[in-house]
């Protein structure tokens, strides 16, 4: 189940994040991770994967409706930082940070 909160702290250049805890895809060249986003905004993604992404390598992140073309800025043991090379409509963030429609069937 995705949940909404606030947006938290001020914002980056990029704009307010949301803060989420919500199943993401992100494709790269190494193959397919599942991932956990944590937050999202209209530049990029802050997020998690059981497996260490690699970095500095073109991906391309899928949350619903959403394919974004992204770079991964830097990734640990933690987590991941993606950044969009074209920024998200706030419609596209909202969007993502909904649930999908009939996705437990």
């Amino acid at each position: 189940m995705a949940t909404l909160a606030e947006d938290i702290q001020p914002p980056r250049k990029g704009g307010a994040r949301k803060r989420v805890l919500m199943r993401g895809t992100l494709f790269t060249p190494h193959g397919a991770f599942v991932i956990w986003i944590r937050d999202i905004s209209n530049t990029g993604a802050l997020i998690s994967c059981k497996d260490k992404l690699p970095i500095d390598c073109d991906v391309i992140f899928k949350r619903g409706p959403i394919f974004a073309a992204a770079t991964v800025a830097w990734a640990n043991d933690t987590g991941a930082g993606v950044k969009f090379y074209r920024e998200l409509s706030d419609d596209a963030v909202v969007a993502a940070a909904l649930p999908i429609p009939h996705a437990g069937e």
